[in-house]
């Protein structure tokens, strides 16, 4: 804890560490050993038993620098809190456990965890919560069981991650449980949803860095509303940076209503397996693959979301305008309305100069004529048009300086069925005679014929009418609109085809 003010009182007091069966589950290389998140709790009441006015609910410069192992046969471990108190106000506190050498008569004190509480009033703004219950990219699911299979081995009490974990290059996305428990008193709230939070983080260590990390520390804890045994919240982790020794995390706790719980900022994690633990050849991503890379390359600004992705408070990430056209949508089109929205308020934020202080219910995505999507921005003078697409999977939202179109759509023969509907005889000539396969070379002209009417405000049946296609590519695409040659670009992602059309203002 360097930097600290002149301490002006130390304290050591005994701790009584009753390794409760249902810790048992937290388990490295097959041994039992203290959760970071219950060692944090002990901490917080060791302390506050000492110095009852402590704020304990800011924990700044965490280290878990040695594993405190647990003996099932064992009734407790002795253990103390050594107690350093400075001159800002500022609380240090180690957890410790001391042993005596049998044959040398030498006493060893390992330390194995070390925070500080910090004390005065905290300014941590949240997470807009458009960003925290969503998630930009192209996921991978992770079911619970094969997540505690196969990436986080530990045992029941401990497989809290609720429902389908998602994971993006952009972070990772999961419901959490906090599940009734024989735990000691939750000063710091229940302990299980940040130790979920930290499983979602290990999965996407193991994803994109091919590390199986654990926690050893992190800059800032704020608890601002204490999460409940028997309730279920929102965990949303961003990777802040990656390095070949270390992965860091801002991960942040939500409850099912948007409300803001707490944030554990700089989360730091590593192999502290020395090389023994691997991830799974199916969890890897290759990390040269670039997502939606000719999307990308035309237009501004893009955001991609699986239509499963956003969490429960999602809602309340809308807007008033917004809100009054999703009461009036069923279930399935509500699901790619949302989607569809937070796509356009990540635009917004992005081409704000990654702007995280506007609240998300303040962003409206809607054109004054309650049709189109729009693209707000709070900085510069540029103007930004926006389209946006949606299939059975994905939302997209693109802008771009110029009028744009984007298109999503599942791969399937149903495009086959209904080719002399949107397909001149030239066109149909031309798919079938198509390397690509007549469905692939089918459905790009379909997509094409989509964006076009988005991209020049067009109704479908007239752009049906008024493109020819003329070249069909595997990314790239040429087509005629009123004798004038304009291309199409395409990506493929699994069974879905993505095309946009950009044109000159």
């Amino acid at each position: 804890m360097e930097g600290l003010p002149k301490i002006i009182d130390s304290k050591q007091l005994p701790v009584e560490i009753t390794p409760h069966p249902y810790m048992m589950d937290h388990r490295f290389e097959g041994k039992a050993m203290l959760p970071a998140v219950e060692a944090m709790q002990l901490l917080a009441v060791s302390t506050r038993s000492y110095l009852p006015e402590t704020d304990i609910h800011c924990i700044v410069n965490a280290r878990f620098d040695k594993f405190l192992y647990l003996e099932a046969d064992h009734n407790s471990v002795e253990a103390f809190n050594e107690i350093d108190v400075h001159a800002n106000g500022a609380v240090v506190s180690r957890l410790i456990t001391k042993t005596r050498s049998k044959k040398a008569f030498i006493t060893r004190t390992k330390e194995h965890v070390a925070l500080c509480f910090q004390q005065g009033p905290q300014d941590l703004k949240p997470l807009p919560l458009d960003i925290a219950c969503s998630l930009d990219g192209i996921c991978i699911e992770i079911s619970p069981e094969k997540l505690y299979r196969e990436l986080v081995l530990f045992g029941p009490a401990y497989q809290n991650i609720k429902g389908t974990l998602r994971v993006s290059k952009k972070g990772a996305l999961a419901e959490i449980r906090a599940p009734i428990s024989e735990t000691h008193d939750k000063l710091l709230g229940s302990p299980f949803p940040l130790d979920a939070a930290f499983h979602a983080a290990c999965a996407w260590g193991q994803r994109y860095s091919g590390i199986v990390g654990f926690p050893f520390g992190f800059d800032r804890r704020l608890i601002v509303n204490k999460t409940r045994p028997g309730e279920s919240y929102w965990a949303r982790i961003v990777p802040v940076n990656t390095r070949p020794d270390q992965l860091i995390f801002d991960i942040w706790i939500y409850d099912l209503k948007g409300l803001f719980c707490e944030a554990a900022l700089g989360v730091r994690m590593r192999d502290v397996s020395g090389g023994h633990m691997e991830p799974p050849a199916w969890i890897k991503d290759d990390p040269g693959d670039d997502e939606l890379k000719c999307i990308r390359d035309h237009c501004s600004a893009l955001c991609v979301m699986e239509l499963e992705a956003p969490g429960r408070p999602s809602e309340m990430a809308l807007s008033g305008p917004e809100r009054v056209r999703f009461n009036k949508m069923g279930h399935q089109r509500k699901k790619s309305y949302v989607a569809a929205r937070l796509c356009c308020k990540s635009l917004f934020r992005k081409l704000s100069g990654n702007d995280l202080d506007t609240p998300a219910h303040v962003i409206t995505t809607i054109s004054p004529d309650q049709i189109h999507p729009c693209c707000p921005v709070t900085i510069g003078t540029s103007h930004f048009s926006c389209s946006v697409s949606h299939d059975s999977r994905f939302a997209i939202a693109v802008a771009s300086e110029n009028n744009v179109g984007i298109d999503v759509e599942e791969i399937s023969e149903k495009v086959l069925k209904s080719q002399g509907i949107f397909m001149k005889q030239t066109e149909i000539d031309l798919a079938q005679r198509s390397s690509l396969g007549e469905i692939m070379a089918s459905l790009r002209i379909w997509s094409i014929k989509e964006a076009v009417s988005k991209a020049w405000n067009i109704n479908l049946a007239s752009s049906w009418d008024r493109v020819r296609v003329t070249d069909i590519g595997l990314n790239r695409s040429g087509f005629l609109l009123t004798e004038q040659d304009c291309f199409a670009f395409h990506d493929t992602v699994d069974s879905h085809l993505f095309t946009i059309i950009g044109r000159s203002s």
